[in-house]
């Protein structure tokens, strides 16, 4: 089981480096170009509404959005101007007035102890800003000129394939409630940290990764495993090293051979093609400041169907193995649904910087029937269901990174018989 878990873990590590309620009212966030919107006890506070829409104090809004405001106590309606946009919020009505052209609203404005509070979202879109919602941080984020989120992260990305050696760190975060054997109900963490080197051309890269697994204040760590993985020109080959029983490290190796792996290699444009057409939407959640640099903060939802298409010939040499791994493999690959994450680019050299991803839901569409075909009590399967995992990747050494060969020792690694495509037809 440790080595299937290692090597289905490999497996989405690769694929990821080379592409991935109601609130109280004090936790709510609002930010106009990245800069905080203040609320306190005179104003108000931002809260969410029966209608799970985000309703904010007018006047504190309005007056940072740099709109004149007013009240019109006849009809009942907070009016804000800027430019020549004028536009008028009437409380209680599921509409607003632009300029007095009607727009219709899925929820109303109101007046609570004995203030005015909007829906955000249409009368920041009326003056033709952009909102999204950070979900993360649970902020409103208004942007007063909006970019084309999609286009920076597409830069990026093609930034990223010319790069030719990097340095990253990796921290998967997964934790689990589950009773302990006195029916207290423990809260189960594991940590894994990993670092990789990867070079692009020849592609080759080595990682080496540590776990901590505990309860409470009981925490264990030990060393998981290592790892390389090369290329060359159709065949690609991984390498895996775990500690026996005694500590050391026993390597083995696994090639596969198939045309499907030039792929991995295409030209750049091509790679671009492929990730427009997987992704599904890019929003913008404003800038952060971090170590001196400027990071855009970009939230992006992609469908891993424009990838599968090109590993049709790789899932059928998994899927035609005899391998058990192999199998759960191909099944997992199957049924990755659209992800989101979030990726943080320097706003200077428009470089990719780091990743976020919370894996919850791709867990659920990937591992369930690697979870099942282990014979699982149904109790342990519901905890499995409900496990949280979070992946944070950083790179580090862009174009800077200590080259590497793989150690002979690694090279001479035992290895599973190569498995062949199935013949078309077949």
């Amino acid at each position: 089981m440790k080595k299937k878990a290692c090597f289905i873990l490999s497996l989405v590590l690769i694929l990821t480096l080379s592409c991935v309620a109601v609130f109280a009212d004090s936790e709510i966030i609002v930010k106009i170009d990245s800069e905080k919107v203040e609320f306190n006890e005179d104003v108000g506070f931002p809260f969410v509404d029966e209608n799970g829409r985000t309703l904010v104090p007018f006047k504190a809004a309005l007056e940072k959005y740099g709109a004149e405001v007013n009240w019109d106590n006849e009809n009942r309606t907070a009016i804000a101007k800027k430019g020549d946009i004028a536009i008028k919020v009437p409380i209680g009505e599921k509409f607003i007035l632009k300029n007095d052209e009607k727009i219709e609203t899925d929820t109303v404005a109101v007046i609570k102890d004995d203030r005015t509070y909007l829906p955000i979202r249409p009368v920041m879109e009326a003056f033709g800003s952009e909102v999204q919602w950070d979900n993360e941080l649970k902020a409103v984020l208004i942007t007063t000129e909006p970019i084309d989120a999609k286009e920076v992260l597409l830069d990026a990305y093609a930034k990223s394939y010319a790069w030719k050696n990097f340095d990253a760190k990796m921290k998967m975060e997964m934790s689990i409630a589950a009773p302990d054997e006195e029916g207290v109900v423990q809260n189960l963490s594991v940590l894994m940290d990993m670092e990789m080197t990867a070079f692009q051309d020849p592609l080759k890269a080595k990682a080496s990764a540590d776990m901590q697994m505990g309860a409470g204040e009981e925490k264990l760590t030990q060393h998981l495993m290592d790892m390389y993985y090369d290329l060359d020109g159709k065949k690609f080959t991984m390498y895996m090293g775990m500690p026996n029983e005694d500590g050391e490290i026993e390597w083995v190796k696994q090639t596969q051979e198939n045309e499907i792996f030039e792929t991995l290699n295409k030209d750049n444009k091509e790679k671009l093609e492929l990730d427009k057409e997987a992704l599904k939407e890019v929003k913008f959640l404003g800038k952060y400041d971090e170590d001196g640099k400027s990071l855009l903060k970009l939230e992006a939802t992609m469908s891993y169907d424009a990838y599968l298409k090109m590993l049709d010939g790789y899932m059928d040499m998994l899927m035609s193995s005899e391998k058990e791994e192999d199998k759960l493999a191909a099944d997992m690959l199957k049924n990755i649904g659209d992800m989101t994450y979030i990726v943080y680019v320097d706003e200077e050299s428009h470089e990719i910087v780091k990743y976020e991803m919370n894996l919850g839901s791709l867990r659920g569409s990937m591992f369930d029937n690697l979870f099942e075909s282990e014979d699982m009590p149904e109790e342990v399967l519901e905890q499995l269901k409900d496990m949280k995992m979070e992946m944070h990747i950083e790179y580090l050494n862009v174009n800077e990174a200590k080259d590497f060969e793989i150690p002979e020792e690694v090279l001479k690694a035992p290895e599973a018989p190569a498995v062949e495509a199935p013949e078309k037809g077949k």
